[in-house]
Protein backbone atom coordinates (compact mmCIF):
# COMPACT_ATOMS: atom_id res chain seq x y z
CA UNK A 1 0.00 0.00 0.00
CA UNK A 2 1.43 3.73 -1.11
CA UNK A 3 1.73 6.39 1.12
CA UNK A 4 -1.02 9.23 0.45
CA UNK A 5 -0.38 11.92 -2.22
CA UNK A 6 1.09 15.21 -0.80
CA UNK A 7 -0.63 18.60 -2.01
CA UNK A 8 1.87 21.66 -2.03
CA UNK A 9 0.35 24.92 -2.83
CA UNK A 10 2.80 26.84 -5.19
CA UNK A 11 1.98 30.21 -7.33
CA UNK A 12 0.48 29.81 -10.77
CA UNK A 13 2.95 31.56 -12.26
CA UNK A 14 5.62 29.26 -10.80
CA UNK A 15 3.77 26.43 -12.00
CA UNK A 16 3.21 28.00 -15.57
CA UNK A 17 6.92 28.50 -15.47
CA UNK A 18 7.71 25.11 -14.46
CA UNK A 19 5.21 23.68 -16.69
CA UNK A 20 6.88 25.42 -19.82
CA UNK A 21 5.97 24.29 -23.54
CA UNK A 22 4.21 21.64 -21.92
CA UNK A 23 1.03 23.99 -21.52
CA UNK A 24 -1.03 24.25 -23.08
CA UNK A 25 -1.30 20.42 -23.53
CA UNK A 26 -1.65 19.12 -26.99
CA UNK A 27 -4.87 17.64 -28.40
CA UNK A 28 -5.45 13.57 -27.56
CA UNK A 29 -2.93 13.46 -24.85
CA UNK A 30 -3.81 12.23 -21.53
CA UNK A 31 -4.33 14.21 -18.59
CA UNK A 32 -5.35 13.88 -15.29
CA UNK A 33 -8.24 16.03 -13.30
CA UNK A 34 -7.99 16.28 -9.50
CA UNK A 35 -10.86 16.08 -7.76
CA UNK A 36 -12.53 19.36 -6.95
CA UNK A 37 -11.87 19.20 -3.07
CA UNK A 38 -8.22 18.72 -3.18
CA UNK A 39 -6.88 20.55 -1.04
CA UNK A 40 -4.66 22.34 -3.50
CA UNK A 41 -5.67 23.25 -7.26
CA UNK A 42 -2.69 24.93 -8.14
CA UNK A 43 0.76 23.32 -6.40
CA UNK A 44 2.22 20.39 -6.87
CA UNK A 45 1.00 16.86 -5.83
CA UNK A 46 3.72 14.66 -4.58
CA UNK A 47 2.84 10.43 -5.31
CA UNK A 48 4.60 7.99 -3.41
CA UNK A 49 4.45 4.92 -5.77
CA UNK A 50 6.60 2.52 -3.67
CA UNK A 51 6.09 2.80 0.47
CA UNK A 52 9.51 3.91 2.54
CA UNK A 53 11.17 5.46 -0.93
CA UNK A 54 11.13 8.84 -2.65
CA UNK A 55 7.96 10.25 -4.29
CA UNK A 56 7.36 11.97 -7.47
CA UNK A 57 6.07 15.72 -7.69
CA UNK A 58 3.40 16.20 -10.48
CA UNK A 59 3.13 19.85 -11.31
CA UNK A 60 -0.90 20.57 -10.89
CA UNK A 61 -2.44 23.74 -12.87
CA UNK A 62 -6.28 24.51 -12.24
CA UNK A 63 -6.86 21.22 -10.54
CA UNK A 64 -5.49 19.42 -13.79
CA UNK A 65 -1.76 17.00 -13.84
CA UNK A 66 -0.12 17.08 -17.76
CA UNK A 67 2.19 15.63 -19.14
CA UNK A 68 5.91 16.17 -17.67
CA UNK A 69 9.14 14.66 -16.83
CA UNK A 70 7.69 13.29 -13.17
CA UNK A 71 5.97 10.36 -15.73
CA UNK A 72 3.50 8.79 -17.63
CA UNK A 73 0.18 10.33 -16.61
CA UNK A 74 -1.63 7.32 -16.76
CA UNK A 75 -3.60 4.29 -14.55
CA UNK A 76 -1.24 4.15 -12.30
CA UNK A 77 -1.44 7.53 -11.29
CA UNK A 78 -4.82 7.90 -11.01
CA UNK A 79 -4.06 4.44 -8.59
CA UNK A 80 -1.92 6.85 -6.18
CA UNK A 81 -4.40 9.86 -6.18
CA UNK A 82 -7.46 8.95 -4.97
CA UNK A 83 -10.57 10.47 -6.56
CA UNK A 84 -8.51 11.99 -9.85
CA UNK A 85 -9.59 10.95 -13.47
CA UNK A 86 -7.99 9.45 -16.53
CA UNK A 87 -9.18 12.09 -19.17
CA UNK A 88 -8.21 12.96 -23.03
CA UNK A 89 -7.37 16.79 -24.06
CA UNK A 90 -10.34 17.43 -25.95
CA UNK A 91 -10.67 18.48 -29.70
CA UNK A 92 -9.43 17.34 -33.55
CA UNK A 93 -6.16 14.95 -33.52
CA UNK A 94 -3.54 17.00 -35.75
CA UNK A 95 -2.60 14.64 -38.50
CA UNK A 96 1.22 13.36 -37.65
CA UNK A 97 2.59 15.12 -40.58
CA UNK A 98 1.33 18.18 -42.55
CA UNK A 99 -1.05 18.08 -45.86
CA UNK A 100 0.94 17.34 -49.11
CA UNK A 101 0.65 20.68 -51.27
CA UNK A 102 2.38 20.99 -54.51
CA UNK A 103 2.63 24.79 -53.79
CA UNK A 104 4.02 26.75 -50.86
CA UNK A 105 1.45 28.96 -49.33
CA UNK A 106 3.78 32.05 -49.88
CA UNK A 107 3.89 31.17 -53.64
CA UNK A 108 2.09 32.70 -56.27
CA UNK A 109 -1.03 31.47 -56.07
CA UNK A 110 -1.41 32.56 -52.36
CA UNK A 111 -1.28 36.37 -53.32
CA UNK A 112 -4.34 37.90 -54.05
CA UNK A 113 -4.42 39.66 -56.98
CA UNK A 114 -5.54 42.79 -55.63
CA UNK A 115 -2.88 43.13 -52.69
CA UNK A 116 -0.81 46.74 -53.26
CA UNK A 117 2.63 46.29 -54.80
CA UNK A 118 5.58 48.22 -53.95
Amino acid sequence: MSAPPIYVPLGRDEVVRCLGSRIPARVGRPFLRVPADAEVQTGGVCVFPIEGRPGYLYYLLDGCIYEQDAGPIDESLVALIPGSVLETVPGDVQPETPPASEEPPWGPAAMRADAPTE
